[in-house]
């Protein structure tokens, strides 16, 4: 029995490649061929050679002798390249493993007589005819669209174009929510709780903040064939204030450092409420859970705390045998729920700084827009306009920025109330660094402590940091 593997590629990942499996499949069982693997490339382009660490794996067991024969469907699938040396290489080094290429569509592709190389040679041939035919159509139609200055190239979330082929406009199709988002993100709110709020990742939110066109309104297009890559200017409507834009980056800037690296590992799932996993067990290191649910005969169980141990295990320790649920949970809701103590945010209270980084803004503005202007009037307003932002900035006196947290108008009581479990827990969990939230047993109940958390020099810890500037004094 022949042992073999199908290979089956596809230029770009939109396209499928069941079609190519379904009619391999259907040849190996016709000719008595076992298909052992199977090599799935989506979004492989053989004209670039992308496939050819593919390729070499495929020889590399061929020599390991885990089958004999690479399955394709057609010979374009293989090879697309150029350089019919390279093409030519790639199937010697298969033949010299031991191994064959069958084509479905080309019998004659691969045979090793006079008349199969004749016919691998021509399929060569013609596979890399069609790959620069493909790519010279291509650039046909980019330099129309460079020729009308119209969009090519992705575009952030918010954003799309409309219009005629060969002319598309972008277009902001959301202003409120792009400036929303600068303006959360300028004003300290985390990537994060943006994202959680427009209900999209964190990176497409950096995707809105970055795109530098939303406030210059010229986005700068580019197309490479052959080398050599064409750059044009297309307008669009700028939708934000350069300043707003130029804060929220600023931001974005400040929160690259080490300690924000995405280290990997397993996501976990959201708890269910806001408690569980807070409260350390009184008798181990571990952290109490809500055990709710039903019992076998239906009813619901009543909510209890329990230890669930440290979260990589999950082993209850047994010492401690759990306590209801409510009566905890009253007692946070009270403490937080009456608590009148005003939230406060680190912001600055003196210095001029911002209003030069708005200059700046200002000026990249007005020079990405200098590229786009063919009038002759506006382009010499734009001159006299950057001469004059220029020599604001050279005369620029700098009053250092001062920062101090300062009253937000809004209470403790108000934050919680207002606030969803995610904003409860973090209250919850502040609380507990800040003044060693405790459960512990007094007079045959179970009570929360609180202990405020030392620091080195031995003063208590005051200050609740709620995270994103915010925080609360008691």
């Amino acid at each position: 029995m022949t042992l073999a593997a199908a290979f089956t590629r596809v230029s770009t990942g939109s396209q499928d490649e069941a079609s190519q499996i379904q009619a391999i499949e259907a040849h190996a069982q016709e000719h008595g061929i076992t298909i052992v693997k199977t090599f799935r490339l989506r979004g492989y382009s053989a004209s670039a050679g992308t496939q050819e660490p593919a390729l070499r794996d495929a020889i590399a067991d061929i020599q390991r002798g885990e089958y004999t024969t690479l399955i394709v469907t057609e010979s374009s699938r293989l090879d697309r390249r150029e350089d019919l040396d390279v093409q030519a290489e790639i199937l010697l080094a298969i033949r010299a493993a031991g191994g064959d290429v069958v084509a479905i569509a080309e019998p004659e592709f691969g045979r090793t007589d006079f008349a199969g190389r004749i016919v691998t040679l021509v399929a060569q041939h013609a596979n890399a005819e069609k790959s620069r035919e493909v790519k010279d159509t291509t650039y046909r139609g980019i330099m129309m669209v460079r020729d009308n200055r119209a969009h090519h190239g992705p575009l952030p979330m918010f954003w799309a174009t409309k219009g005629k082929r060969y002319s598309r406009q972008a277009y902001c199709k959301d202003p409120e929510a792009v400036n929303d988002i600068l303006r959360r993100v300028a004003d300290g709110e985390s990537i994060a709780s943006v994202g959680r709020a427009y209900g999209i990742w964190a990176e497409t939110i950096k995707a809105v903040l970055r795109f530098a066109a939303a406030h210059t309104g010229v986005i700068e297009c580019s197309y490479r064939h052959r080398g050599v890559t064409e750059t044009w200017q297309h307008t669009v409507t700028p939708v934000v204030d350069s300043a707003l834009w130029w804060r929220a980056n600023k931001v974005l800037d400040a929160n690259k450092t080490q300690a924000r690296v995405n280290v990997g590992g397993r996501p976990v799932a959201r708890p269910a409420d806001w408690i569980s996993g807070v409260l350390d067990c009184p008798e181990c290191d571990g952290k109490l859970y809500i055990n709710a649910g039903k019992l076998p005969s239906g009813n619901r169980r009543t909510p209890k705390l329990r230890c669930n141990g440290k979260r990589k295990q999950r082993l209850a320790c047994g010492r401690f045998k759990g306590c209801e649920a409510q009566p905890i949970t009253s007692l946070v809701e009270a403490m937080f729920a009456s608590d009148t103590t005003e939230i406060l945010a680190f912001q600055r209270v003196a210095g001029n700084a911002h209003e030069l980084d708005a200059l700046n803004a200002s000026l990249s503005k007005v020079q990405a827009r200098l590229s786009v202007t063919d009038d002759d009037d506006e382009l010499d307003a734009m001159i006299a306009e950057r001469k004059e932002i220029k020599a604001r900035i050279r005369g620029f006196v700098v009053v250092p920025d001062s920062f101090d947290y300062a009253p937000t108008g809004q209470t403790v009581a108000q934050m919680w109330s207002d606030g969803d479990d995610t904003v409860k827990r973090g209250m919850v969990l502040a609380a507990k660094q800040a003044w060693g939230l405790t459960l512990a047993h007094h007079e045959g109940r179970w009570e929360i402590d609180l202990a405020p958390v030392t620091t080195e020099s031995g003063e208590d810890t005051r200050i609740v940091d709620l995270g994103d500037g915010l925080c609360f004094r008691r």
